[in-house]
């Protein structure tokens, strides 16, 4: 008897072993929750230790410089570079339309993009006609109806997020020609490498070597408090919808950093004003280039 009841213990002993194996099995073959596009910022980054080839974070925007009126006989201009991707930009008008492209209530928008190179003809032109969006959901056209606006911007050097440095020096040149404007505008890219991080303000070689890109331009808005509107956004390469819901958010976090530099460039050249007087003719005049430094800032900056 005691050797049957010793049998029948040791039966129940692995039959209580195998189920606790299968109920471990079962849970590891459940996959984990997805973190929604809500989460905190922190949860959207990699690890600030993981350093990109440059040296900086995956949540590191780079060195950044302004220039306004950079451009003579321009009505505004702008330089405006981000580390080695440099664009300068030019707005001319409101000014006379032909009369085929008038519209009676509002005005007319017109942009011409020259990458030197950077780009090739479809590309320049995908790019031209989102930048234009971008320019006209952000100027209040109805303050010029039968007029056109016609802007220009050249990519000099492209190091990566030219489209980026074309939408913020647009931006700078718009402000410097007085054109009225619902906000500021600003653009990021958002980079998905093959591992899945996600790494903002890409280089050339970040985005040649992402499986995905996200641009996305913003306009802030300033009524009883900060406002913050995506008015157009791209894609290229292979995505889920989780990740680009994370990097519209990643980049949205990024334009707290490049708005408050807009807003610092304008608070000093209205300080310093455009025009400076004259000593041999008593009069006021505009600045050159050389006589009106440029600003710079971000640095290896976190964003937000």
């Amino acid at each position: 008897m005691c050797c049957i009841k010793m049998r029948f213990n040791r039966l129940d002993d692995a039959r209580d072993a195998a189920r606790r194996r299968a109920r471990r099995a079962r849970e590891a073959r459940v996959p984990k929750p997805l973190e929604r596009h809500t989460a905190t910022r922190a949860t959207r980054m990699a690890p600030a230790t993981a350093l990109r080839g440059d040296g900086r974070s995956s949540e590191m925007l780079r060195r950044q410089r302004l220039h306004r009126h950079y451009v003579a006989g321009a009505h505004g201009s702008a330089e405006y570079a981000i580390d080695g991707t440099i664009v300068v930009a030019t707005v001319h008008g409101p000014q006379k339309v032909k009369p085929w492209r008038e519209e009676v209530e509002r005005g007319i928008v017109e942009f011409e993009l020259t990458s030197a190179g950077a780009m090739t003809r479809e590309e320049e032109r995908a790019c031209e006609a989102r930048v234009r969006g971008a320019i006209e959901a952000t100027v209040v056209r109805y303050d010029f109806p039968r007029l056109g606006l016609r802007a220009t911007a050249r990519i000099v050097s492209d190091d990566g997020n030219a489209e980026a440095a074309c939408v913020n020096a647009l931006c700078c040149a718009l402000i410097d020609a007085d054109v009225a404007m619902h906000g500021l505008i600003c653009a990021n890219a958002c980079a998905i490498l093959s591992d899945g991080t996600k790494v903002i303000d890409p280089t050339k070689r970040e985005e040649n070597e992402a499986r995905a890109l996200v641009r996305a331009c913003a306009l802030s808005k300033y009524r009883e408090k900060e406002e913050i509107a995506i008015v157009g956004c791209s894609t290229t390469g292979a995505l889920t919808e989780e990740e680009y819901l994370e990097s519209i958010a990643f980049i949205v976090d990024a334009t707290a950093s490049v708005v408050n530099f807009q807003k610092k460039s304008i608070a000093r050249f209205e300080l310093e004003g455009k025009f400076e007087e004259d000593p041999t003719k008593g009069t006021k005049r505009a600045k050159t280039a050389s006589e009106d430094t440029p600003m710079e800032g971000m640095e290896n900056k976190p964003i937000g």
